[in-house]
């Protein structure tokens, strides 16, 4: 009898680890990334955008910031290549740089945590950071524009079934926990494609706004855009 209670007791262990094993994708500082501004550009322009990426991750992104510009008046052309039939008037050249990291704070998370469930409540903690640098220049004659770089540092919590199982741990000595929590120290890869679905729109709309300013704030040096003849022409101070 003690023997038949003790396997219900197992078993009902089992199914709450099984319903509480995963922690959906969160990004704690998405909101910081939020784009206040809604400013088109002043003129129409095409730009070719000549892009530079590591993964397929940072591909997702730079759609996003391809896709945010169209939204903002531009026409764009991506990847740009010289000799292209569709002449842009403005070049950007456009790099995203990834970097991925784990947290030593999973250790605690999965062992002693795995006593209170943490890794399924709390999700284990990566580090997802993107240098995003920007070279614009004027295709006609390859003029700089402007050029700068954006960091971007999110603050992600995930957890699957490929780490939480070890939360299993309930019905042995930690063992499992313990070791397990070594591994998890390290950025599951996993959570990549993730955190690129979700950034894709707001932040490439964060990073297609910084290149419409910078555009807009050089048009108000004193150039316009002759599309006819589509070549820019420097106006004298005060026509």
């Amino acid at each position: 009898m003690l023997f038949k209670f003790g396997n219900i007791i197992i078993g009902v262990l089992v199914a709450l680890l099984l319903s509480s094993c995963s922690h959906k994708l969160e990004i704690k500082n998405l909101r910081s990334y939020q784009n206040l501004s809604l400013n088109p550009l002043e003129q129409k322009v095409t730009i070719g955008i000549i892009p530079s990426i590591e993964d397929i991750s940072s591909k997702k992104l730079m759609k996003g910031i391809a896709t945010a510009l169209m939204k903002y008046s531009a026409t764009v052309v991506m990847p740009y290549t010289p000799g292209s039939l569709r002449k842009p008037d403005v070049l950007a050249n456009i790099s995203i740089r990834p970097e991925y990291k784990g947290s030593g704070w999973n250790f605690l998370i999965n062992w002693p945590g795995f006593l209170i469930w943490t890794p399924a409540w709390h999700g284990y903690v990566y580090k997802v950071n993107y240098d995003v640098s920007v070279l614009l220049t004027k295709a006609s004659d390859n003029t700089k524009i402007d050029s700068f770089t954006i960091p971007v540092k999110l603050d992600v919590r995930h957890a699957e079934m490929d780490r939480t199982w070890t939360e299993i741990s309930w019905l042995e000595w930690s063992v499992i926990a313990f070791v397990g929590g070594i591994v998890f120290t390290q950025y599951d890869s996993n959570v990549s494609p993730l955190v690129a679905e979700k950034i894709e729109t707001p932040i490439g709309d964060y990073i297609a706004q910084d290149i419409i300013d910078r555009l807009n704030s050089y048009g108000q040096l004193g150039y316009i855009y002759d599309r006819d003849s589509r070549v820019r022409i420097a106006l004298l101070p005060g026509k």
